[in-house]
């Protein structure tokens, strides 16, 4: 029971990975500068492999980067659309699927 909420938590370094992604872009309108190109993509790319690393504890590893890519491509095409409407609905997009996450996955270890 404990691997199953692995992947639970690995939506959570993925989801910021895409934020960071977007954050990094010339085009992204959530804040008033985009932030360091080089370092968002570093950042990025690490919370990317922690997610697979913890993706790898439910998976056979080709299964677990296949998951987390998909995960990434669904994180990257919600956070552009999410941008696009309200700073209010973004955040509070972001702050369920965090809780979500981490309260699914809480249950299933503790369960």
């Amino acid at each position: 029971m404990i691997f199953i909420s692995m992947s639970f938590l690995a939506i959570i370094p993925i989801w910021i990975a895409s934020l960071l992604l977007y954050l990094s872009s010339p085009k992204q309108r959530l804040l008033a500068n985009p932030i360091n190109k080089w370092l968002g993509y570093l950042v990025a790319l690490a919370l990317y492999l922690f997610a697979n690393a913890l993706f790898a504890h439910t998976f056979p590893l080709v299964s677990a980067l296949l998951a987390s890519l998909v995960v990434l491509m669904l994180g990257l095409v919600s956070v552009t659309i999410l941008s696009g409407k309200s700073k209010r609905l973004f955040m509070t997009t972001s702050v369920l699927l965090v809780v979500l996450c981490s309260t699914v996955g809480g249950v299933v270890y503790v369960a």
